[in-house]
């Protein structure tokens, strides 16, 4: 996929901004402080499952609450290729600059209304990345083998995670032309999130990310599967994703985690 020309990529018109939306448009904001991680984002796929509200709710940590869409909750698998990783202002480590991950995660809020996301997992294909993103981010990261093809008719990534015998296979088409989510849309729900939840030391805590709003297209699925979520005890929902998208990517600095005051 071809970076799209941003500056061409505008949306039609704007929902009506409710709270909720506010809330999210935001989170787009950069943080006024330095970050400590740069990277880029590469031929993301997001495929998204309506899911029941009160099965993700007893899975959060104390301080979060499901966020829903008109009243319905989702889940989402998404994977990409994470490459120029580098710590901010120095450069790339050249065996730690390049890695593929896939990752379960949904939405949520803290009790005052911060909207962000949850992981239920991340699964990466190298090792010492997982061991410094559990440390410094305190995200339940895991290794798993990934394969991420881009040169085929469409994008394809298979992922094995360490100790399961089910391989998950994925393989997308974009369609149409690339553009920004509006919003008050559902897109914009699913797909403008800057902030992320994490639990450590029976704290909840927050992580913040800076990037451009993601350029998307819808995409069709020609291969899909839920086993990421049999590997975290979620129940699969036997159905084919409600909504896929797919962004040929996206630059983001990462900043500290802060504590919540939930």
């Amino acid at each position: 996929m071809h970076q799209p020309d941003l500056t061409q990529v505008k949306p039609q018109r704007w929902c009506h901004v409710d709270p909720a939306t506010a809330s999210l448009i935001a989170a787009q904001r950069r943080p006024h402080q330095r970050a400590i991680i740069t990277q880029r984002w590469e031929h993301l796929f997001f495929y998204h499952w309506k899911y029941d509200a009160k099965e993700i709710q007893q899975r959060l940590p104390s301080g979060l609450i499901v966020d829903r869409y008109e009243g319905q909750a989702y889940l989402s698998i998404v994977g990409f290729r994470m490459s120029s990783i580098r710590p901010f202002g120095l450069p790339a480590v050249p065996f730690l600059s390049e890695l593929n991950e896939l990752n379960v995660r949904t939405y949520v809020r803290t009790a005052d209304g911060k909207p962000g996301i949850f992981f239920f997992s991340l699964d990466c294909d190298h090792w010492l990345a997982v061991k410094i993103a559990q440390l410094a981010f305190g995200l339940n990261y895991q290794s798993a083998k990934l394969d991420l093809k881009t040169d085929g008719p469409h994008p394809r990534l298979s992922c094995l995670r360490h100790r399961q015998t089910a391989e998950a296979h994925f393989a997308w088409e974009p369609t149409g032309s690339a553009t920004v989510a509006i919003p008050g849309t559902l897109v914009f729900f699913l797909l403008e999130r800057y902030i992320f939840f994490t639990q450590r030391n029976n704290q909840l805590w927050m992580g913040q990310v800076h990037h451009a709003p993601y350029a998307f297209t819808p995409a069709i699925a020609h291969e899909w599967s839920e086993a990421p979520l049999l590997w975290n005890g979620l129940l699969p929902t036997g159905s084919a994703p409600n909504l896929i998208h797919a962004s040929p990517g996206v630059s983001i600095e990462a900043f500290p985690l802060a504590r919540t005051h939930a």
